[in-house]
């Protein structure tokens, strides 16, 4: 009888089954079954899948978790369907910003920022309709932020540029000499990071920083508080 076999014998045996035959092994009796649902049967194959929580050095960072439960959410995971449409595609191999607001898709390429409306056809495919071109850049925009009524984009040449959302407007906001890495809007105050090592403050009234912070390194993220007390520079 299999399960009369020494434990160090069983383990070996069961070392050269896959998951669907240990899985199948498993319903033949309970004595059987709680065998099989060790860890120490499963940690050969949980290896060798992806995202089981063992790593390649074997130390395992989900102990509190069966590994048979986690072979078979990652075998879930693998076998799963997925369904690939591609919304957007040009031949130009520059990253893009983008941004999802309610059903309209911003996006930069180059110097330009598209407005998209998306919506799905009768057969549950994936439309898209320009709507909008942001522009004014002489150079790649780099980052682009939202609010309800602007859209205000940064760029390589160091300008900031506050479009309106609504009209053909736009406001040139000059202070920056190198590139704008970073942008953050809220309750009129704009909030920007450069490659020149300076954050900036703008309000909506002025073309021009109400204050300068200057940093050590160059600006690759800034945020403003919901509350507006206070802004983070990184």
């Amino acid at each position: 009888m299999l399960s009369n076999l020494p434990e160090e014998v069983l383990y070996q045996i069961l070392s050269n089954l896959d998951y669907k035959s240990l899985s199948r092994l498993s319903q033949v009796c309970r004595t059987i079954h709680q065998f099989v649902n060790r860890d120490a049967v499963w940690r050969k194959i949980a290896k060798e899948l992806l995202n089981t929580g063992i790593t390649r050095h074997g130390r395992d960072i989900y102990p509190h978790v069966p590994l048979k439960e986690r072979v078979k959410m990652s075998q879930n995971w693998y076998n799963g369907v997925c369904k690939i449409a591609i919304t957007l595609k040009w031949k130009i191999k520059l990253l893009p910003w983008l941004q999802l607001d309610g059903d309209a898709l911003f996006l930069s390429q180059a110097a330009e920022i598209g407005a998209y409306h998306l919506r799905q056809d009768r057969g549950g495919r994936h439309t898209r309709n320009l709507v909008a071109v942001f522009s004014g850049h002489r150079g790649d925009v780099c980052r682009f932020t939202l609010t309800d009524s602007h859209l205000i984009s940064g760029g390589s040449d160091g300008k900031i540029l506050v479009h309106n959302r609504r009209g053909h407007g736009r406001v040139e906001l000059l202070g920056h000499n190198q590139e704008v890495n970073c942008l953050d809007a809220r309750g009129g105050l704009i909030v920007s990071g450069s490659r020149d090592r300076t954050a900036r403050i703008w309000t909506s009234s002025s073309t021009v920083p109400r204050d300068t912070v200057a940093l050590y390194d160059r600006v690759w993220s800034v945020a403003i508080s919901p509350a507006l007390r206070s802004q983070e520079f990184n």
